[in-house]
C-alpha cells in the first residue's frame, strides 16, 4: 500500500541547475519537488489536466525546507513525495531527497490549495482515488512555522514583473519570488554562507506588468525575513524566512 501512496523520481543535477559553487540552486530544487508533486497528482487523475476541465489549478501556498546539504553538480538524487490528509481546503504534501548512498539530505513539507481560475477562490475537491495519494508519514514533524510580518517602508526601489517571470497559469512563477530574494543577499554573502532552512509563504499573486519591491530584516545572527510586496495596492505577495550557516 505504501508504494502506491509514495511517488518516487530520480533527478540528475546538470550543470545548468547549479550555482558558481557547483551546488544545486534552491529555485531548481523547488522545480524538482513541484514536478514530482504534479506527476503524482497526474498519476492519480487529480493533476493539472483534470483540474483544467473544472476551470481550476493547483497553487503552492507554503513550503518549509530543511537542508543537510545541497546536491552538487553531476549527482543523481532520489526524491520521494506523498500527500497527507487534507485540512479543510489545504492539501499538505511532504518530500524527502536522498543522495546516491541513500542518505537523506533534504526534507520538506508543503501546503497547497486548489484555486478557481476566474476568481482565484480556494476550492474543495475530493479525488475518487484519494486513498492512493495520502499517507500518515511526516518528513518534518509539526506545523509549518508562521513568519512574523515586517514593516514596509514608504520609500522603496521598485522592479517590474517581466514576461520571463510568468508561468502557464498567467501569474509570476513561485520560484521567481525566491530567486529575487536570494539575489538581494548579494554575491559575497552567498560565498560565505550556506542555507539551512527555507520557509516561504505565498500570500497573493503578482502578474505581468506589476511593480514589486523587496524588504529584508535580520532577526538573528544568521536569520532573515524578506517580504515582497506589490506597488499596486501596496499588497504583500510573498514572505520568506531563511536561516543560514557560515561556511568560514
Amino acid at each position: 500500500m505504501e508504494k502506491r501512496n509514495i511517488y518516487e523520481q530520480t533527478f540528475k543535477v546538470y550543470s545548468y541547475f547549479v550555482d558558481d559553487n557547483r551546488k544545486l540552486i534552491l529555485s531548481n530544487l523547488m522545480y524538482f519537488m513541484q514536478e514530482a508533486a504534479w506527476a503524482h497528482a497526474n498519476n492519480n487523475q487529480f493533476g493539472w489536466h483534470f483540474l483544467q476541465t473544472k476551470n481550476m489549478f493547483w497553487a503552492l501556498v507554503k513550503l518549509h525546507i530543511h537542508i543537510e546539504r545541497m546536491p552538487e553538480w553531476n549527482e543523481s538524487i532520489h526524491l520521494k513525495t506523498w500527500g497527507k490528509n487534507p485540512e479543510l481546503i489545504i492539501y499538505p504534501r511532504d518530500f524527502e531527497i536522498f543522495d546516491e548512498e541513500g542518505n537523506r539530505i533534504i526534507a520538506a513539507t508543503s501546503a497547497w490549495v486548489i484555486l478557481n481560475k476566474e476568481n482565484f477562490k480556494p476550492q474543495k475537491v475530493t479525488p475518487e482515488n484519494e486513498t492512493n495519494m495520502i499517507l500518515d508519514k511526516h518528513a518534518i514533524q509539526g506545523k509549518i512555522p508562521k513568519i512574523p510580518k515586517i514593516d514596509i517602508p514608504s520609500s522603496n526601489i521598485y522592479h517590474r514583473v517581466l514576461h520571463s517571470d510568468i508561468d502557464m497559469n498567467k501569474h509570476v512563477n513561485n520560484t521567481r519570488y525566491l530567486m529575487w530574494i536570494l539575489d538581494e543577499y548579494g554575491h559575497d554573502f552567498h560565498q560565505q554562507h550556506v542555507l539551512k532552512t527555507c520557509n516561504i509563504h505565498f500570500i497573493s499573486q503578482a502578474k505581468y506588468g506589476d511593480e514589486y519591491s523587496i524588504v529584508k530584516k535580520q532577526t538573528a545572527a544568521h536569520s532573515y525575513i524578506s517580504s515582497i510586496f506589490s506597488r499596486q495596492g501596496n499588497t504583500e505577495v510573498c514572505r520568506v524566512a531563511l536561516d543560514w550557516k557560515s561556511n568560514n
